[in-house]
């Protein structure tokens, strides 16, 4: 037995009848007047908008021609200003045209004259059941729209992407296709909303999803999946081929820049990890994969900033024996604070850039891109009301903080096998004229990579500001370094450090002066 549901229609309590024949107009209100409680007559387009303006109808019954104005052009109005009321076009000259046209501008059923009142009447249920219902459709799409879009930058959400992946799981397992998982995460994040200020962080946040949105198109989709972290999901593409996407966009990013005051630039630049298909993983699975590609992306190269896959030294930077480890380090220190993480970050750009103009063998290299990240990453074991004091030190302070290269050298030596890496971790407060710590040693007995570094952690300390003191000016720090020379800093890699400070400053002049 076949079951039928019964649907309860939506009458019209108020109607609005449109019409300039004196005869029609008075039958079509007697016979409505029966089926409900109001029911409005106005014979001309005129009154007819005033009524509208005045009053929110059900109905509206409107006879196309009017002698003041088109019916056609009262039928846009009243449903530009009555969105749910439904609309019937009423006219004596039956034509398909003329139909088509009442439609476009609104209406929602088209009756012929001559009619019966009670005809109407249906037609006029109809449409306002059809009207409602059409509205709630609207409302609910755009419900579900909200439930799947995020609101800062437009882009689906996380609980969109859940859904696509599985589904794509399920259908890559049946077709034995090919299926790549892209995890995306912004450097530096929240240092930038620290330090720069959280306009800047929401402008990157779009134009990241821009530049995704750009790139992944259909049948592949993307969404923002946290708070600086973007999944992207890619059927029937390889590694390759999703590779080369994801590099378009780290390219464009790259070439976003924030500064502030003190002439620090803090240089945007996208980690990402991208995991295979195989046939057996589950969608979490494949997220998991790629988000731990991703933090070795981001803990093993930080300041390779535009290099795309292909072109960096993976192999070389297997000598890392345990780059999970790695990773988790690297997250201890930012949560711990922030301010290590954007100086490190700054420090290692500078340091990077350095090594580069000075022709660095790819070892050092190497030991700067991972070591100057985590080169402060012994004050994890440093009390808070010491790591934080905003004023000066005691003795015993001053010995618990001095302490710190000593432990993040044995951290760092746990997990890799650099000696360049843990030297530089272990050295890096050392002074040109051996006066500094753990060591106190001087001269060529620190390695070159440490001693550069050195010089970069020195000037971007002077440059970051601290909750509790305002950041030297590049020329205050400049004039430091200089005064260092020969004593705390190699005077050779002072002066060149100097001359490529002054060259990008005078670069971001000429650039601005041809804008």
């Amino acid at each position: 037995m076949e079951l039928l549901s019964v649907v309860r229609r939506r009458q019209p309590s108020s109607i609005l009848v449109v019409e300039d024949d004196p005869t029609l107009a008075r039958l079509v209100q007697m016979v409505l007047q029966r089926m409900t409680s109001q029911v409005d007559v106005v014979r001309n387009g005129s009154e007819a908008i005033r009524a509208a303006d005045s009053q929110a109808y059900d109905a509206i019954a409107c006879d196309i021609s009017l002698p003041d104005m088109s019916g056609l052009e009262v039928i846009a109005h009243l449903r530009s200003r009555l969105p749910g009321a439904g609309i019937v076009a009423v006219t004596g000259f039956v034509d398909v045209d003329v139909a088509v046209e009442s439609m476009k501008v609104g209406a929602d059923d088209f009756l012929g004259k001559p009619f019966d009142p009670e005809v109407l009447w249906h037609m006029l249920n109809k449409a306002t059941d059809s009207r409602a219902r059409h509205i709630e459709a609207d409302k609910a799409v755009a419900y579900r729209t909200l439930a799947y879009t995020d609101a800062l930058t437009g882009v689906p959400n996380r609980r969109f992407i859940d859904e696509f992946l599985s589904d794509a799981v399920d259908r890559a397992r049946l077709g034995h296709q090919s299926l790549c998982v892209a995890y995306i995460d912004i450097d530096n994040f929240k240092l930038l909303n620290d330090f720069m200020g959280h306009d800047s962080g929401d402008r990157i946040l779009c134009a990241v999803a821009n530049a995704l949105h750009d790139i992944v198109q259909e049948p592949h989709a993307f969404a923002r999946f946290g708070g600086d972290e973007f999944v992207a999901v890619f059927p029937g593409l390889t590694v390759e081929e999703v590779e080369d996407r994801i590099d378009s966009v780290r390219r464009h990013i790259s070439r976003l820049e924030v500064a502030n005051e003190a002439r620090i630039t803090l240089p945007m630049r996208l980690s990402c990890g991208i995991a295979a298909f195989t046939g057996r993983e589950s969608a979490r699975e494949l997220v998991r994969e790629s988000e731990d590609q991703m933090y070795l992306d981001k803990s093993v190269v930080p300041a390779l900033a535009s290099a795309p896959f292909s072109a960096q030294p993976v192999d070389a930077l297997m000598k890392v024996s345990n780059l999970k480890a790695l990773r988790n380090l690297v997250k201890a220190i930012d949560r711990r604070d922030s301010y290590t993480r954007y100086h490190s970050d700054h420090a290692t750009h500078l340091a990077v850039s350095l090594g580069r103009e000075l022709g660095l063998g790819e070892e050092f290299m190497t030991a700067l891109s991972i070591g100057g990240p985590i080169h402060d990453l012994g004050k994890i074991v440093v009390p808070d009301e010491v790591l934080r004091k905003p004023g000066p030190l005691t003795a015993d302070e001053r010995r618990t903080m001095e302490e710190h290269p000593v432990m993040g050298a044995a951290i760092t030596a746990a997990v890799t096998d650099y000696d360049t890496v843990v030297n530089l971790v272990r050295h890096h407060h050392e002074r040109f004229d051996g006066n500094g710590y753990p060591a106190g040693i001087k001269g060529d007995e620190i390695w070159v990579p440490t001693r550069l570094f050195t010089l970069c952690d020195a000037y971007s300390a002077m440059t970051t500001d601290r909750p509790y003191r305002k950041g030297l000016s590049a020329d205050q720090a400049l004039e430091q370094i200089a005064e260092g020379k020969g004593t705390q800093f190699d005077p050779d890699l002072a002066v060149a450090f100097a001359d490529m400070i002054d060259r990008e400053f005078q670069g971001r002049v000429a650039e601005a002066a041809a804008a």
